[in-house]
């Protein structure tokens, strides 16, 4: 069966891009039965990622998915070294296979996972958050995002929860890529990417609710059908709010901690936040981590405060989560002439006879 496979591999390199059934069998059938033969299948690991690593662009779908099952196998097996397999993984992330990609997700964390069940590896995981510095830079975005997606989970995972690992991270804070941003500056602000996953039921309720309402006013008077719109509506909001309310917010302030140089970090989040044109929720989002960090780490950004000044008006979206944002950078060692002038943007703004009663209260 060996040698039928390498005459069939023979073959496969000079047509790479052809699909073929039965080379996929014979690798996956050498894979099973490797541990048995270890000096006849010394060589076949190393083939099969040569395989992989130099024609995964062209490879078959099938074919390539079934090779990468034949290595985890093989890796299963401990038949391969695990940093050489998972940085050929991590390349293979850049492949246009979103069945492949999320295979290679579920291995890579749980082989990690594996390797320092009993105790930390730190050799190899020295290696990969190496290698993984390197991956946030790829080029290719969904690369970048899937291997952040992989130190954030074993992060949370508590496998790779050291002052490394949430550094590594620190990078993605200001990649290009959106999607990459947005996922670290929500790992630091302790948000999940899912953050909403009862919507579809919550949506449900309130059809199920507006459905009833319309049936059972169909009778009624105009101005009755009114008032009880309004209360049902009232009423599946109530529910909504209170499934929000049990379900509270996570904060990672262990990795805020973590960070090596955070007021170096600070500044340049506001460098970047004072150049981006992103939309106004990642923005909110750099606010959110720079105040934290101010506050936390009791920072001098004399220039942030001035910046959040400008959101200060009462008709400003979200205005009450930036008020919030100015008082989490407010500390004991800020100058006190810088928080008098962010208060008195505060009273002009919002303690003024010309607004309502509620913007004064805000205020």
């Amino acid at each position: 069966q060996l040698h039928h496979y390498q005459s069939h591999v023979e073959i496969f390199t000079f047509q790479p891009d052809k699909p073929s059934k039965e080379l996929a069998e014979l690798a996956m059938f050498l894979a099973q039965v490797a541990h048995c033969y270890p000096e006849h299948m010394a060589n076949f690991p190393q083939q099969l990622k040569e395989l992989l690593s130099y024609h995964h662009t062209v490879l078959d779908t099938d074919l390539r998915m079934t090779f990468c099952k034949a290595l985890i196998l093989l890796r299963n097996k401990n038949l391969i070294n695990p940093t050489s397999l998972l940085e050929l993984f991590f390349q293979l992330l850049r492949c246009h296979d979103k069945l492949l990609r999320k295979t290679l997700y579920t291995h890579i964390v749980t082989d990690i996972k594996n390797i320092n069940a009993k105790h930390k590896n730190n050799k190899i995981n020295t290696t990969l958050q190496n290698f993984m510095y390197t991956m946030l830079r790829d080029s290719n975005p969904t690369a970048a995002k899937i291997s952040l997606d992989v130190m954030i989970e074993l992060y949370r995972r508590n496998i790779w929860n050291d002052a490394k690992t949430v550094n590594v991270i620190t990078t993605a804070c200001f990649s290009k890529v959106t999607k990459v941003l947005v996922a670290s500056l929500k790992f630091f602000l302790g948000r999940d990417e899912d953050e909403n996953p009862d919507s579809d039921s919550e949506s449900e309720v309130g059809f199920v609710v507006k459905s009833f309402v319309l049936s059972t006013c169909s009778f009624r008077r105009k101005e009755e059908r009114k008032k009880e719109r309004k209360k049902n509506f009232f009423l599946s909001f109530l529910i909504q709010k209170q499934k929000k309310k049990r379900k509270p917010e996570v904060f990672n302030f262990s990795a805020i901690h973590l960070i090596h140089d955070p007021q170096d970090f600070a500044e340049k989040l506001l460098k970047q936040l004072e150049n981006c044109k992103e939309r106004f929720e990642v923005k909110m989002m750099f606010m959110d981590l720079i105040s934290r960090l101010v506050g936390i780490h009791e920072l001098f950004l004399f220039n942030f405060y001035p910046f959040v000044q400008r959101f200060l008006q009462p008709h400003q979206r979200e205005v009450t989560k930036i008020l919030l944002f100015a008082a989490q950078a407010s500390h004991q060692l800020v100058p006190p002439e810088i928080i008098q002038s962010v208060l008195m943007t505060i009273a002009n703004n919002f303690v003024t006879d010309k607004n309502s009663g509620e913007v004064m209260t805000v205020g």
